[in-house]
């Protein structure tokens, strides 16, 4: 796996980003995105040491298009400047917690895991769950370990409280979060160092107590 080659075809797309430049570098892309599956599927097997619901999962089920699929609404480049997966039990679309992987140029590239954006009835389930069970959360996330590495939760939350909860809740902090994802960034030089890999996997297995707290009320949706 040439990371190092990755990196420099999504700085080269960041800078030409257009479909007529795909269209003419489409080798360097498809040697670019073989690079990163490769790297993804050594991350499975890796992941699936120690979560066994990832167990039969591919990682042509992981990665995401790096095609923008609303770009010719908005006016925008049609391609996303980096390569992106989400690892969780029936792929990158599954409404569980995924393993986070992306590369992108300029210190962007970041590993983690949670739901970013759970549906109506995940944040709903995900909240009672929090309710009934703060301090299990509030163990994970103010880990020592756990902190150092991701620092705490990320994402959009609301300004009051959600509907069903007393501002003066005691953990109302965490019931206004609208998604639950951590995220640890990687600089371009820690990305093409031989021992990236070793680097990942031991930050999945610290995010692997938020997913169990994310997806047991989800389980039956």
């Amino acid at each position: 796996m040439d990371n190092r080659a990755v990196l420099a075809f999504l700085r080269a797309l960041q800078q030409h980003n257009s479909k007529l430049w795909m269209d003419s570098h489409r080798e360097a892309y498809q040697q670019a995105k073989s690079c990163f599956t490769a790297l993804v599927t050594q991350l499975l097997a890796g992941i699936q040491q120690f979560d066994s619901s990832l167990h039969g999962v591919t990682a042509a089920e992981c990665l995401f298009r790096i095609n923008k699929n609303d770009f010719s609404k908005k006016g925008e480049a049609p391609y996303k400047g980096h390569f992106g997966a989400g690892m969780s039990p029936g792929g990158r679309h599954s409404p569980y917690a995924n393993y986070v992987l992306v590369l992108e140029p300029n210190g962007r590239s970041r590993a983690g895991g949670g739901i970013r954006k759970p549906g109506t009835k995940q944040l709903e389930l995900i909240r009672e769950e929090i309710d009934y069970s703060p301090g299990e959360l509030r163990g994970i996330l103010d880990n020592p370990g756990f902190r150092a590495a991701f620092g705490g939760l990320q994402g959009e939350q609301r300004k009051s409280a959600p509907k069903g909860y007393d501002k003066s809740h005691p953990d109302i902090t965490l019931l206004r979060h609208n998604g639950f994802q951590v995220l640890h960034y990687f600089t371009d030089e820690e990305v093409c160092s031989p021992d990236f890999i070793e680097k990942l996997l031991p930050l999945y297995r610290q995010v692997k107590p938020l997913h169990d707290f994310l997806n047991q009320p989800i389980t039956d949706l």
